[in-house]
């Protein structure tokens, strides 16, 4: 199994090499970046699993790496040194999943990460499952649209209409759904369909 990758943003070297050995003893790879771009050009050659980014000041606060992050579906959450609630609310605003404040408690840090990981995994495989019903949704109704066309111009049933546009995709060597949208469209001229028995 992969150890989960987990990008580090915290200017404090001292800070950032306490945080990554606490991650790598508990089976991450743990990536420390010191500089929002520096994190921001690592994050981006291969995409972490997981960002923690420290947004106390005197660090940047402009939420550009944040926002990168959650354009290119990193979870990540945000250290803070003090309970400030209007950054923390830009932090959620820009996509974090949540926020730690400094000093940090690895009990907590560590089980964390892994159920935000998870969580997160998790969102994906549903947002790609929402796509593919909405996909298939539109191709059902392309479909049913093509074999009402069809029946229409040729007098068939249902059966004999979906038949007909079955056997055209075939010939073509197409899907049934790309050619009903271009039957929709009027794009595609239909073979006439053989005499009935």
């Amino acid at each position: 199994m992969t150890r989960p990758r987990v990008l580090v943003f915290e200017e404090d070297p001292v800070v950032a090499r306490s945080i990554t050995s606490v991650l790598e003893a508990a089976g991450f790879d743990a990536l420390p970046a010191c500089e929002s771009g520096a994190a921001w050009d690592d994050a981006r050659a291969q995409l972490p699993d997981f960002a923690l980014l420290d947004i106390s000041p005197p660090h940047r606060d402009d939420m550009a790496l944040a926002q990168r992050l959650a354009q290119a579906r990193v979870p990540f959450v945000v250290l803070s040194a003090r309970d400030d609630t209007a950054l923390v609310e830009r932090a959620i605003e820009a996509g974090a999943m949540g926020c730690f404040f400094k000093p940090l408690e690895v009990a907590i840090i560590v089980p964390s990460i892994r159920a935000w990981i998870a969580r997160a995994t998790e969102l994906v495989h549903l947002l790609h499952e929402q796509q593919s019903l909405l996909e298939a949704l539109r191709h059902h109704r392309s479909i049913g649209a093509a074999v009402g066309v069809i029946m229409e111009r040729h007098g068939l049933t249902p059966g004999g209409a979906f038949e007909v546009l079955r056997r055209q995709a075939r010939n073509q060597r197409q899907s049934v759904a790309k050619l009903a949208s271009a039957v929709v469209a009027g794009t595609a001229s239909l073979q006439s369909p053989p005499p009935a028995d």
